[in-house]
């Protein structure tokens, strides 16, 4: 992921007022138990290795969501192509100026979604990207997630609260404070 890169997970919101019974302003994401996952994935050869423990991220929001994925995949196409590089579910824009990419997860029978999530790249003002993954949630009633847990509505202004103060902002707004922060975390 580059550094002026967003990231947003894209998630059903009629699972997660059936969770909660209403839309918090947060769910939890459990980033130490993330960074022990990912330590024991790369030192392991099994592929299909799970999180064992329960956040945000590992609740399958989209289980129980009627999609049709082929419709969906059809409306991506739209707005960016299809990576050449892996398989038919990841979009990148590979030879634009500007580096956004979507990610679809199915799960291993593509019946459901497993995780749906997409990069801007913040350098782009022209938010033509941004705008059109907004239509889709808006059109479909799905709300967005920070990496940190944090919910909003799909639209620009509330999205724009989560990124300010984000690393890519940060990045973005005074590169040589933002390493210089970063030195000193270590």
């Amino acid at each position: 992921m580059a550094i002026n890169q967003f990231i947003t997970y894209i998630l059903p919101k009629k699972a997660i007022q059936l969770k909660f019974g209403e839309i918090p302003n947060q769910l939890e994401i459990k980033h130490s138990e993330w960074e022990k996952f990912w330590e024991k994935y790369t030192e392991s050869d099994n592929e299909d290795l799970e999180p064992e423990f329960e956040d945000a991220r590992t609740i399958n929001w989209w289980k129980e969501i009627e999609i049709n994925i082929t419709e969906l995949e059809k409306q991506i196409d739209k707005i960016i192509t299809r990576a050449s590089w892996t398989d038919d579910t990841i979009w990148k824009s590979e030879k634009a100026e500007f580096d956004h990419d979507v990610s679809l997860g199915l799960n291993k029978t593509n019946e459901f979604i497993d995780e749906f999530m997409f990069r801007t790249d913040l350098t782009d003002t022209t938010l033509n990207f941004l705008n059109s993954m907004l239509d889709i949630c808006k059109e479909n009633d799905w709300i967005l997630m920070d990496r940190n847990g944090n919910l909003c509505k799909p639209n620009i202004s509330d999205l724009a609260q989560l990124i300010k103060g984000s690393d890519a902002d940060r990045f973005l707004r005074n590169p040589s404070n933002f390493f210089d922060e970063l030195s000193n975390e270590k």
